[in-house]
């Protein structure tokens, strides 16, 4: 079997037959943690825990609760049927891979988006987004976090803040409406998980230029 690159799977917490099938499934691959960067364990508090390996086929990621993800059983329900290397598979959903990779938000996921949807893209647009920022956060780390996901967004992008509101404006010309609110509120679950902002959900005007 060749290398395959990179693999993806999402898991669900608490499900001892599912552990143990993973399980056999890592020494039949030979898989190794990755040293000094190789995830966070599901028990602990993080708010994405994942587990990174290496195989003997590539990178395997094992995902309990990927960012932008629904519920495991929702994910599991809406998922297709395909067949790789003979076995039955089951691979998540057009609008949950969309949702998922728009949370990540990184440059590659983006492009992702774009491909897998590029028959709705529209005119480019501009997004504006508002949030409150939290109690007594530092403005200036708060201004540095949210710049450094906007950034992967839209390079250009810009940050300020303004009478105890944080503001991002982006520019992209490959996502639809509904896919560039759902990052704005994948961005203000983030900051509002890492106490930058007061609330979950942003305020968000789009426009075309």
């Amino acid at each position: 079997m060749k290398e395959v690159g990179d693999v993806d799977v999402m898991v669900p917490i608490d499900d001892e037959a599912n552990r143990r099938a993973l399980q056999r499934a890592k020494v039949q691959l030979d898989a190794m943690r990755i040293p000094l960067a190789g995830g966070v364990e599901p028990g602990s508090d993080a708010e994405y825990p994942t587990l990174m390996f290496n195989t003997r086929f590539g990178r395997l990621d094992v995902l309990y609760r990927p960012d932008g993800s629904a519920p495991y059983p929702k994910v599991k329900q809406r998922a297709l049927m395909r067949r790789v290397g003979g076995q039955p598979v089951r691979v998540a959903g057009k609008d949950d891979m969309v949702s998922m990779k728009l949370a990540a938000g990184r440059p590659d996921d983006l492009r992702d988006v774009a491909s897998m949807t590029r028959s709705e893209h529209g005119e480019t647009r501009r997004i504006v987004v508002r949030m409150k920022l939290a109690g007594e956060v530092d403005q200036l780390w708060a201004r540095e976090l949210a710049l450094a996901r906007a950034v992967l967004f839209d390079p250009r992008s810009t940050v300020t803040i303004v009478a105890g509101q944080l503001q991002i404006k982006a520019v992209r010309h490959d996502l639809t409406e509904a896919q560039l609110t759902m990052w704005a509120r994948a961005l203000a679950e983030r900051l509002h998980g890492s106490g930058v902002v007061a609330d979950r959900l942003p305020a968000v005007r789009i426009v075309i230029p």
